[in-house]
């Protein structure tokens, strides 16, 4: 999974992959990912959510799907 500044955001935030660089957050999202989702999907439900929702400068918590999974300790919520 390639990993660009909204797949290290929101990887690092949620903790669904914490890592201090992309690799670190590649190889973490490679093994914790479910078999059954295609890892080119996840990719791209990454990049979106990073891109929409999960925003660099002011996060949109109040609509994010996932924000009860959350584990960012700044959630505008």
């Amino acid at each position: 999974m390639a990993v660009d500044t909204h797949v290290f955001r929101v990887g690092n935030r949620t903790g669904l992959a914490p890592g201090n660089t992309p690799l670190e957050v590649e190889l973490g999202a490679g093994a914790r990912h479910p078999r059954r989702i295609s890892m080119l999907h996840a990719h791209h439900w990454l990049i979106l959510h990073g891109r929409y929702t999960c925003l660099a400068r002011r996060p949109r918590c109040e609509v994010c799907l996932i924000n009860d999974l959350c584990r960012w300790p700044e959630k505008t919520v």
